[in-house]
């Protein structure tokens, strides 16, 4: 079964602010505001990447080319405003009704839908489709990979070159250590 999700852009509020990020990077000038902003969101997307943790509200859309008796999600959290949807046999886009043809299941820290009435798909691979906002299960939970954002934050604004006259280091284990603790394995 093949599962693909995209990352819609994210426009709410960041996990830390510009005014922490340069307390952090004991920057206090304004020049690279603007740079430090951009890896803010880099590094929460890349975190993202890394564990398949949601660090802040986030919209996902994520596609299935078959029906199984349930289709796990591959970012586990709290879920709102979701949408399941397919194309069927003539290509029309139908809206499934939760209750009646698929359900939610939260099992082990893992979001699944569980599909009570399978409808026909048009062959496509993206045959399926759940759009849904999803939220961490707590600050608690992701306090380790908001230290883990700042240590590759710092590691982003220090090496910024491509280029370096001295020795070019792996990242640093930190930051490696934290986000093996948090990966969701569920592909």
């Amino acid at each position: 079964m093949a599962q693909y999700s995209k990352i819609a852009q994210y426009t709410g509020s960041e996990i830390i602010t510009l005014a922490e990020a340069k307390l952090y990077l004991r920057v206090d000038y304004t020049t690279d505001d603007s740079y430090i902003t951009d890896l803010i969101k880099i590094v929460r997307v890349q975190i993202l990447k890394d564990t398949n943790q949601v660090l802040v509200s986030q919209l996902i859309t994520e596609y299935f080319s078959e029906w199984t008796k349930e289709l796990v999600l591959q970012y586990p959290g709290i879920l709102s405003s979701y949408a399941l949807r397919y194309y069927d046999s003539s290509n029309t886009d139908t809206l499934l009704v939760e209750g009646t043809d698929y359900r939610i299941i939260e099992c082990f820290g893992l979001v699944k839908l569980e599909i009570i009435k399978a409808p026909t798909l048009y062959n496509r691979l993206d045959a399926i489709r759940f759009d849904y906002i999803v939220a961490p299960q707590n600050s608690d939970s992701i306090a380790p990979l908001k230290i883990a954002l700042y240590m590759l934050l710092q590691h982003y604004y220090d090496n910024r070159s491509a280029v370096s006259f001295l020795k070019a280091e792996e990242m640093p284990l930190g930051y490696k250590s934290i986000i093996a603790n948090y990966k969701n394995y569920i592909l």
